[in-house]
């Protein structure tokens, strides 16, 4: 929906002239040298894997869908499978209060689906990014985001692993068994704390 509104807008923008996009899986992507894995994929192995699709697209989120895809379609199954696992335990952590009042100020506002496209475009952003953000919040106020809305909110990473092992095995991947929190961790706020929880993207993006 947030991707059809904003094509909506650059369509009245140009005067209502279409210019015809292509759809993320056909978006030109480079080769890339991706990590070999002889059983289970590593942690680092899964960063790895992340920052060659990252520098691949050159920040651009549609081709670092396409670039992922790719990169997944080039793994067996199972690997498929190892990343999705990983991918599920950063999102499962990052799932917190603090993290929250990032996004919502970013944002502009963030609803629970918003929240979880914001995780999944601050992994595709690379191990040194997350970390950093998972560290602290505030840390992002530092990185200069050219469309907030595409790059930290961009709805698509999270959905890639179970369609490429949906389209390898003709079954569906099977639960990662993480453990997702059944509410954000750490200290709740309110809109009126959100200065104090993170004051540079509070100054920066207010």
């Amino acid at each position: 929906m947030k991707r059809l509104l904003a094509k909506l807008i650059s369509f009245f923008s140009a005067g209502g002239h279409v210019v015809a996009a292509k759809p993320p899986d056909q978006a030109p992507v480079p080769d890339m040298a991706l990590p070999e894995i002889d059983a289970v994929m590593t942690l680092a192995q899964f960063w790895e894997i992340i920052r060659v699709v990252h520098e691949a697209s050159g920040g651009d989120p549609d081709i670092k869908e396409a670039a992922l895809r790719k990169a997944l379609e080039s793994f067996p199954a199972t690997q498929v499978a190892h990343f999705a696992w990983h991918f599920d335990a950063r999102e499962a952590e990052a799932y917190r209060w603090d993290l929250w009042a990032a996004a919502y100020i970013i944002h502009g506002g963030c609803s629970d689906d918003s929240f979880q496209d914001f995780r999944a475009s601050l992994i595709c952003w690379g191990r040194a990014c997350f970390e950093g953000a998972m560290a602290d919040p505030d840390s992002l106020a530092a990185i200069e985001f050219d469309d907030v809305e595409e790059t930290l909110f961009f709805e698509g990473y999270q959905y890639l692993p179970r369609k490429i092992y949906e389209q390898k095995t003709g079954g569906d991947l099977t639960p990662s068994g993480v453990e997702h929190p059944s509410d954000p961790i750490g200290d709740e706020w309110a809109e009126e704390d959100l200065p104090k929880v993170c004051p540079k993207l509070w100054a920066k993006y207010d």
